[in-house]
């Protein structure tokens, strides 16, 4: 019996709030370098294509941002570009992904589904863990959770249970949790039955598309029909913008039975802020970050961002500070406040000024 094909599911449509004024509709997140030699895309793409190769690494984004990706992944063809007709969340965007893969390699195809925007440090055993994860989905839902080094409140958790009979890599999900706050999230760290929840998911196209049909019967309606239908792109721009708008966390993986898991230690971050900089760039004998036309003096543990384009910035004499220059704007936060950059954008949206987000 042949071995389904494995494919990479790629999901590059969001906007990256938290990385203001940086990341822009038009320049979300995941098409930054953050004074790096690649953008997290890029990055993403490199790894994940080669381990399986760059015909089976699909791209899922915006159509608004296609364009985009198209620019920053000159090697990517037309076929591995699967286009949303409107944002939907990640249920409907994985479900559209499904629905391609089963088109041109069968229900029993395997998909890798991983965000955009990631760092992985360790890349070889991060492509270790995703074969394991890979093996496994064939017969289960598959999640990759990282283990975690501190009590952090800005990740979804979950917890393991039992090992997996006859593969000790890997164990069962007994639940998922919300984000904690910091006296559960210590809790959770001392306990040691818990992982960061990494947004990795792998299971077969056919084993996604049967969840859908269970939990989302209006998605699961328009992908049954995407599968057959002889003109998919033009049944997608009818109805996809309709179906309801929700992620594949709660959509689905809280929803079905024996997902599985493989525990992963490869220095991931999801770079949820500003402040993650100092985790996964190099810093200077002070600690800082800096990258761009910045001069810093007598300053410690901060992050500094200039933006090609953006004027001259100094910093003297702060401590755990965030400085970042555009062309257009500039923000300054604490570090350790770095979370709140949203409720700039949130600002900006309500006074309708749509040339800064």
């Amino acid at each position: 019996m042949a071995k389904p094909e494995q494919f990479a599911v790629i999901l590059a449509g969001g906007g990256g709030t938290r990385l203001w004024p940086a990341s822009r509709r038009n320049r979300p997140k995941q098409l930054l370098s953050l004074g790096a030699s690649e953008s997290l895309l890029a990055a993403t793409f490199r790894r994940l294509s080669a381990l399986l190769g760059p015909e089976r690494t699909l791209i899922v984004t915006a159509a608004d941002q296609a364009e985009a990706v198209r620019e920053a992944l000159p090697g990517l063809t037309s076929d591995c570009l699967v286009v949303e007709p409107a944002p939907r969340n990640t249920a409907p965007a994985v479900g559209l992904a499904a629905a391609h893969i089963a088109r041109r390699a069968g229900q029993d195809a395997v998909m890798a589904v991983v965000p955009s925007d990631a760092f992985i440090r360790n890349e070889p055993r991060y492509a270790t863990v995703l074969r394991t994860a890979l093996a496994q989905a064939s017969q289960a839902i598959v999640t990759i959770g990282i283990k975690p080094t501190h009590a952090e409140t800005g990740y979804g958790y979950l917890q393991t249970g039992a090992k997996v009979a006859g593969n000790a890599e890997v164990c069962h999900v007994a639940r998922f949790v919300e984000k904690p706050d910091l006296l559960l999230a210590r809790a959770y760290l001392a306990s040691g039955d818990y992982l960061w929840n990494s947004g990795m998911f792998f299971f077969s196209a056919g084993r996604l598309l049967t969840e859908a049909r269970q939990h989302l019967p209006e998605l699961s309606a328009l992908l049954d029909e995407l599968c057959v239908s002889p003109d998919p792109i033009a049944l997608a721009q009818q109805r996809y913008p309709r179906v309801p708008a929700i992620s594949i966390d709660y959509g689905i993986m809280e929803k079905a039975q024996g997902i599985q898991v493989v525990p992963g230690d490869f220095g991931w971050s999801d770079v949820g802020s500003w402040a993650a900089l100092s985790e996964i760039r190099p810093t200077d004998v002070d600690g800082n970050v800096v990258s761009g036309d910045a001069i810093v003096k007598a300053s410690k543990g901060s992050v500094v961002m200039v933006d090609p384009g953006a004027p001259l910035v100094g910093v003297v004499g702060v401590e755990g500070i965030v400085v970042v220059a555009t062309r257009d704007a500039v923000l300054v936060v604490p570090k350790h406040r770095a979370q709140e950059v949203r409720s700039v954008v949130d600002e900006l949206s309500a006074q309708g000024r749509k040339e800064f987000l």
